[in-house]
């Protein structure tokens, strides 16, 4: 539960006596004319049925400032809350259940580097920042604090006396920090093999983090190579790819670990395996039946309502040097500019690359001192201040950091007494690209603008943190990739597990260089598919990925591509839903072959024989599968794993499975709990089968005409404040829909069998973005545009995303006008 501060039967009480105006009182004027202070000329806010908005300004900043303005009309209780979390502030709003969650942020300093950030940044975009700043606070200034959002109202019911501060350019940079730490999850990974070390040998432990098949499962740039200091496309690849911690080191990796857990899942949870994810894909104009190239992009985050992204539209009316802004799609709330979308010449998608950014370290502590060879160097402290709602004086914490970075194993009380008492100790360090100062917000503006593939990989170069599979296509007919972002050169080791920060030859050397980063640019094959699978072949240089997908999802969609010959903006329409498993294949003969005498549970292998291979919301097979595969995984290692690291459905745990099947004797099969009993492959087939029968009939029926994959795989989006309180949740979460798709399937309905088979992770949004004529492009929003609860475009889009069914996306001018169902003129005050 994220705020177990309140007392729920007053607030319940209380809320009952809200009426319908109050709730309705947030809701944002869409028409007529409303006075702006600030502006330099009148700008057009032009909405469709969906709430979408398209801005229409003479100039970049009025643009800007008009986008912050919708922004807080649409969804300023998001906003505040980002920043809350980004500031290390949340225990400002909701007490002190928030306040380890608070000290975490501060100890990483996101907004501390996103305000070293901003004098780096280009005049253009300081310029951009402070106009959205003005804009979002000329709406602040013109409403009181009830009628910003209902969730103020809530608050108000606990006692908060609050009203929102002015918004500031930082307050947008931050949110970076955000989105580069849910987006990087290399971290885990590396603990997780630190702790298990003490355990296991490194070639059990290797069989948990199973390789890459890059024979069989193409990574994204199928050619290329590093020459003379530049990646070369067009050269020929290869195929194939390239200490043990004591334990005072694993004390403090379990405190780090721990840290960790108390930042909320802003964007998504768990790496590739726990559901963050992406599907995007350019074909090429010889590839299609218009003769024009066509994206997707997909991008697979947290379930929520508000939404992740807001849909907009940003056009300066004369377009020109001076105001070269005509783009549209999915923006931040709280950011300027589109992250995600098209402008006239170029469009682009994004998916999580899974470069490993993150380093941890174990440093050797004593006296205030981190160890340095056979040296100690002074670590560097501050204190922070954290306010805490209901205490009148403010929390202090000290944040210590290393040459490698801020102490994460700091952040718990048992520890720190640890230190002191223990005279030289261990902790641990976390290094991190997005800790480094860079000009990234400059690369959004910069994307915004580009008008082919220089000048998009001229922003693509500007992208630092967090880096990301960058996919393009134009009106020209060409297509392409690029991987961005700021990636360490290793003296030793390759980011795997945590190493010895004492010892200097760990540390980063540099970064690599640009120029030598992958790109692709109108490959022979005609397409390319970037589904998180591996970038690169094993003969580039440097060490890249971690944690990547397996190549369940890009595998299937070069498939289908393929297959469609030249393919029609339906058919890639469709590839959205494709709910293939293509993981079966790897798991279902053995789960079939294996003898089971009794009839009642070789019931099942019967399903699982006629089952079509397909995650359907109708399907039996599709039920019985995933409850046999949540029990065999239960079966197998929760005899040996500590409950921590036992694991849950997902990409990385089918690979783990598909490989171990092949040793029927493995060590992993055999149950440790039972003595003088070896067991075997086969007896935990048949033990998971087992269980599985009774999960299932207990869950739904005893008859499996009556099994169906969406009476347990159900979609709720949920509040991220409020979504997990009772009562109060139910004010602003929705859905209870039976969904399709699954983990590693293109239609990337994530889950964690460890719970429930509820929906945690999917697609944030869908986009197609057709080139033969841009407004019969399709688009899709996980809930709606607004951040109301019972505004009509709070959730008018979650039913049609759940259905996968797809809105028109109109760009031009006519098109947006004739669609328009509200128009809301901005004036400046004279």
């Amino acid at each position: 539960m994220l705020f177990v501060i309140f007392v729920l039967v007053l607030i319940i009480g209380a809320l009952s006596s809200l009426a319908v105006t109050t709730v309705r009182s947030s809701f944002p004027e869409q028409d007529g004319t409303e006075s702006v202070p600030g502006l330099n000329s009148p700008v057009q806010v032009v909405r469709n049925a969906s709430g979408v908005a398209d801005i229409y300004a003479d100039n970049a900043e009025d643009l800007f400032a008009a986008q912050g303005y919708v922004h807080a009309q649409d969804r300023f209780w998001e906003m505040d809350f980002r920043r809350h979390v980004t500031a290390g502030r949340l225990s400002e709003l909701f007490g002190p259940s928030q306040l380890k969650t608070d000290e975490v942020i501060r100890t990483l300093g996101w907004r501390r580097v996103a305000e070293q950030e901003l004098p780096m940044l280009s005049s253009a975009t300081r310029r951009y920042l402070d106009a959205y700043a003005d804009g979002v606070n000329a709406y602040l200034r013109s409403q009181s604090r009830s009628a910003l959002s209902l969730e103020y109202n809530v608050l108000g019911l606990t006692g908060l006396d609050y009203r929102p501060e002015p918004w500031t350019a930082v307050d947008s940079i931050a949110w970076l920090k955000a989105m580069a730490w849910d987006l990087s999850s290399n971290k885990d990974d590396e603990i997780e093999r630190a702790l298990l070390s003490s355990r296991f040998s490194k070639s059990q432990i290797a069989e948990l983090f199973p390789g890459y098949d890059l024979d069989h499962y193409r990574p994204i740039v199928g050619a290329g190579k590093v020459a003379g200091g530049s990646f070369d496309p067009g050269a020929k690849a290869a195929s194939g790819r390239p200490p043990v911690a004591g334990p005072g080191q694993q004390a403090a990796l379990t405190r780090a670990a721990g840290a960790l857990d108390a930042i909320p899942d802003l964007i998504g949870q768990g790496g590739a395996g726990g559901g963050i994810g992406s599907n995007s894909w350019v074909v090429s104009g010889d590839r299609t039946t218009t003769g024009k190239a066509m994206l997707s992009n997909d991008p697979h985050l947290a379930l929520s309502i508000p939404s992740i992204f807001e849909q907009i539209g940003l056009h300066c009316r004369t377009v020109s040097a001076s105001c070269p802004f005509d783009v549209s799609g999915y923006s931040f709330s709280g950011m300027p500019g589109v992250i995600i979308g098209h402008n006239r010449e170029i469009s682009w998608g994004l998916t999580t690359s899974y470069v490993d950014v993150e380093d941890l370290y174990t440093e050797q502590i004593r006296d205030g001192k981190a160890r340095v060879g056979n040296d100690w160097q002074p670590l560097t402290t501050r204190v922070e201040e954290i306010a805490v709602k209901g205490e009148a004086q403010p929390r202090r914490i000290t944040v210590r950091e290393s040459r490698h970075g801020p102490l994460l194993s700091d952040v718990d009380d048992q520890f720190r007494k640890v230190g002191r008492v223990s005279g030289t100790t261990y902790a641990v360090a976390l290094s991190w690209t997005a800790l480094r100062p860079s000009n990234t917000m400059d690369a959004i503006f910069a994307l915004d603008r580009a008008t082919d593939f220089a000048e998009f990989r001229s922003a693509a170069r500007q992208l630092h943190a967090p880096s990301q599979n960058l996919i393009y296509a134009d009106r020209s007919g060409n297509i392409g990739y690029q991987l961005p972002g700021d990636i360490p050169i290793r003296g030793r080791g390759d980011g795997s597990v945590p190493v010895p920060g004492w010892d200097r030859r760990y540390d980063w050397k540099s970064m690599i260089d640009f120029a030598a980063l992958p790109y692709s640019y109108n490959p022979p094959s005609g397409y390319i598919v970037a589904a998180n699978q591996p970038i690169v072949s094993e003969d580039y240089p440097y060490p890249l990925s971690a944690g990547e997908s397996y190549g369940w999802r890009s595998q299937q969609l070069a498939k289908r591509i393929t297959a469609a010959g030249k393919i029609d903006p339906d058919t890639a329409a469709d590839l959205f839903t494709d709910d293939h498993v293509p993981y079966a294949d790897a798991l279902l003969p053995a789960l079939t072959d294996v003898t089971i005498s009794d009839r009642w549970i070789s019931q099942g292998q019967d399903v699982l024989r006629a089952w079509d291979r397909r995650d359907s919301k109708d399907s039996a097979g599709a039920a019985y599968f995933n409850v046999v595969i949540k029990n065999l995984l239960k079966a197998t290692f929760d005899d040996q794993l500590p409950a921590e690291l036992r694991p849950s459905s997902g990409d990385r745990w089918y690979a783990v499975l598909a490989e171990l099947l092949k040793h029927p004797k493995s060590v992993w099969w055999d149950d440790v709990r039972t003595k003088d009993v070896v067991e075997t492959r086969d007896d935990i087939l048949v033990t998971a089968q087992t269980e599985a029968r009774k999960d299932i009939t207990a869950l739904m029926a005893r008859d499996p005409d009556r099994w169906q994959w969406g009476k347990l795989h159900r979609i709720t989006v949920k509040h991220q404040a409020f979504g997990e309180i009772g009562g109060i949740g139910r004010l602003f979460n929705r859905g209870d829909i039976p969904a399709a798709g699954g983990p590693a399937v293109v239609n990337a309905m994530a889950f964690d069998d460890r719970s429930s088979f509820a929906v945690t992770n999917g697609p944030t949004m869908r986009m197609l973005i057709n080139w033969a004529d841009l407004d019969n492009s399709r688009w899709i929003n996980q809930s709606g545009n607004s951040g109301h609860a019972y505004h009509r475009n709070y959730a008018d889009q979650l039913p049609l995303w759940a259905d996968g069914r797809l809105l028109p996306f109109r760009f031009s001018r006519a098109a947006v006008h004739r669609n328009a169902t509200a128009t809301l003129t901005l004036r400046p005050v004279t």
